[in-house]
């Protein structure tokens, strides 16, 4: 990878740490909820192996589940920026689990999924112990998340995919996703597609066996997922993704729901994520848990 590049990412993380800091949590938010954070679900002392577990204190039945995959670009974030988030999905009732992941260039796409896929296998182990409901598995993912998210779906119910992946899927069945903003096409000749794809997926990306699949609209991708709710905004950045997908899963006929939140200039790139107590963040995340209750 060019110094510059390297330097430019270095530069992004920064700058995102920075908007980190000081993210505070709204009173009586947590009441109701139990945390337990930094659960390793490798063993290795890899901080990006970690998870965070968002349990309703007082729930005696089973109770559905919530995986949660953050952002950031695949070069940056933290499930840590997502606590506020998964809070108030936990307060709808959910058990939610954040996921922690390695990041590139330090890894490829392909060593992110590999994580995600460790880290659900470990979910699975822990949902029984937790009152979890076995079977009933959503995902939400925004932004790097969703696309991440959306691949993770695909190559678990296409055997072909996984094989052109060379990742091994969870046997954790994903039911249904929630895809906010979804970073979903990195290959494209934009402003990510020429600067980003050999820290993605590293050098000679072109001649690897999943290169015709990076672009989500193709069939293949499209008919190996469940239902998805597609959620953007006017002011969103990535708009045309949400909007570009949403027209390969209707040509496919694979069940989605696309959500358009309007142009109000605080419905920015991801805004429930990265604002949830905003009127139209609380509307997301009643929608979200609305659309997993109906599918």
């Amino acid at each position: 990878m060019n110094l510059i590049l390297k330097s430019s990412i270095n530069k992004k993380r920064k700058e995102f740490d920075a908007t980190s800091i000081g993210r505070t949590i709204p009173k009586g938010i947590l009441d109701g909820v139990t945390e337990f954070l930094d659960i390793p679900y490798i063993k290795d002392g890899d901080r990006a192996h970690m998870l965070d577990m968002y349990c309703p204190t007082s729930h005696e039945e089973q109770v559905p589940v919530i995986v949660n995959i953050h952002g950031g670009g695949l070069i940056m974030g933290s499930k840590e920026f997502n606590r506020h988030f998964c809070l108030r999905l936990c307060n709808h009732g959910y058990l939610v689990f954040s996921i922690e992941y390695r990041l590139c260039p330090e890894t490829t796409v392909f060593g992110q999924l590999q994580d995600i896929a460790a880290a659900m296998n470990y979910i699975d182990k822990m949902i029984p112990k937790f009152r979890g409901t076995p079977g009933i598995v959503h995902v939400v993912g925004d932004s790097a998340g969703a696309f991440l998210a959306l691949y993770t779906a695909a190559i678990q119910r296409n055997p072909m995919l996984a094989r052109a992946s060379g990742v091994r899927p969870s046997y954790l069945e994903i039911q249904s996703m929630a895809l906010i903003s979804g970073m979903f096409y990195t290959t494209r000749k934009d402003s990510i597609g020429l600067f980003l794809p050999k820290a993605l997926y590293g050098e000679g990306y072109k001649s690897h066996a999943f290169y015709p699949y990076l672009d989500p609209s193709v069939p293949a991708v499209g008919l190996s997922l469940p239902p998805c709710m597609l959620i953007t905004s006017k002011r969103d950045k990535l708009f045309s993704y949400t909007k570009d997908l949403s027209q390969a899963l209707h040509r496919c006929g694979t069940p989605h729901t696309l959500k358009n939140y309007g142009d109000d200039p605080n419905l920015y790139h991801a805004f429930c994520v990265f604002e949830p107590e905003l009127p139209e963040s609380r509307m997301v995340i009643h929608d979200i848990i609305n659309f997993f209750r109906e599918n």
